[in-house]
């Protein structure tokens, strides 16, 4: 999946796939997360941390800022290494032990990052998510970019596979979550609003036809 903000914001991706706290994270999605995961991959985390820096620095986000919300990124799935339900908890966890690890970061850094990741876990009811730091805006549109992308069938397929239930029900669950959902950043609305709202036109035209 190639966006055009992707390709713009590509050397402060990159810089922050290259950081040794992004980077071992990484590779332990890559080794570690068990397969049956088709949505929760090690790819979906790569396009999330990518995704999350392009749209902040698009937005004006840069230097140590980019930095913890990469991290954010990068870490925001990585409890799915350990088990699935309340996996923010065990994400923001193995955050917090690396950051400690490393005196580049303030207890008020790992904390920020630390409610980053927490705040990926989505709502039972109202809105889809509770936003708690500065920081969150991004990390939430990326985690969810999906729903604004030209590939959201395919991304809704993977996980309908990965949650064992028929295609139309996960169909109706992702049309729900896009009524619940809002962008919380400019650059969400701008870079993944209009998509989205293809895809939920379509989506609505397909179920009122079974």
């Amino acid at each position: 999946m190639t966006l055009p903000i992707l390709a713009k914001y590509l050397p402060q991706i990159l810089w922050i796939k290259r950081d040794p706290i992004v980077d071992a994270i990484s590779t332990t999605l890559k080794s570690q997360l068990d397969s049956a995961l088709t949505y929760h991959s090690y790819d979906h985390s790569d396009e999330v941390t990518g995704m999350s820096v392009a749209l902040a620095a698009d937005d004006g986000i840069e230097n140590h800022d980019l930095l913890l919300l990469g991290i954010a990124a990068a870490y925001h799935d990585s409890g799915f290494i350990e088990q699935r339900l309340d996996h923010e908890e065990i994400g923001a966890d193995l955050a917090e032990d690396a950051m400690r690890a490393d005196v580049r970061f303030s207890s008020q850094d790992i904390e920020l990052t630390r409610q980053m990741i927490l705040d990926t876990k989505l709502q039972t009811a109202g809105m889809s998510h509770e936003l708690n730091t500065r920081l969150s805006p991004w990390l939430i549109d990326a985690d969810l970019s999906n729903l604004g992308r030209p590939d959201f069938i395919l991304q809704t397929k993977l996980l309908a596979e990965e949650l064992n239930i028929p295609i139309e029900l996960m169909f109706k669950e992702s049309l729900a979550l896009m009524d619940r959902h809002e962008w919380h950043s400019p650059a969400g609305r701008k870079v993944l609003g209009p998509q989205k709202r293809i895809n939920k036109d379509a989506l609505m035209a397909d179920l009122n036809k079974k």
